[in-house]
């Protein structure tokens, strides 16, 4: 399979994947993932894809909650397999390679998230682009990050914050619309529709 990630993208082998895995049990990142879980506990749908999904947290966490159909891709083999190990007999989760311009499910969404991705992707507006053709009919995408200026998860990870300003320009010029923002604790959800006329 060709590589799935662009230029200027942060690649994560076995050494980034493991690390991260680990980083996911502390305080802050769990406090993101209840924020998550809590923002979709509210939400209907029947289908949903975790884009950029690490080492799963969302899909198995959602797998114990909802009988949805719960689909996730990244673009590193190496998280992949760890949210395959993580899932065990979570079977009803298909894990897959991918990425925010390619997903190997041929079907449409309900609903779409990123978690802690969205900032890495290169090119936004054709990531955006691509995934509102994955939509189905009233589908929405939904972007969860930590906002900057809301102070850093961990020293040095200013890069691996949200520009509220440069997502809106993205988000404006893919055809798209954002009709929420949520904000607890410095985390945030961009709840994004296609704009009118303008859903694939």
């Amino acid at each position: 399979m060709k590589d799935l990630y662009l230029n200027h993208e942060e690649r994560f082998g076995p050494l980034l994947s493991n690390l991260y895995a680990m980083i996911t049990k502390i305080g802050p990142m769990k406090g993101f993932y209840d924020f998550i879980l809590e923002d979709l506990e509210g939400s209907r749908f029947t289908s949903i894809l975790d884009v950029g999904t690490g080492p799963g947290i969302i899909p198995i966490r959602l797998s114990g909650m909802r009988r949805a159909r719960i689909y996730a891709v990244d673009p590193s083999r190496d998280m992949i397999a760890i949210a395959k190990r993580k899932a065990g007999s979570a079977t009803k989760i298909k894990f897959a390679l991918g990425s925010s311009r390619h997903v190997p499910f041929n079907i449409k969404f309900d609903m779409i998230i990123s978690t802690l991705s969205f900032h890495h992707w290169a090119r936004k507006k054709e990531s955006l682009q691509y995934l509102k053709s994955l939509l189905a009919k009233g589908g929405q995408i939904r972007i969860y990050e930590r906002q900057r200026g809301s102070g850093l998860m961990f020293p040095g990870f200013s890069s691996h914050l949200l520009d509220i300003d440069e997502a809106i320009s993205a988000v404006k010029s893919s055809g798209l619309k954002i009709v929420r923002v949520a904000k607890k604790n410095g985390f945030v959800c961009l709840t994004i529709k296609p704009a009118a006329g303008k859903h694939l």
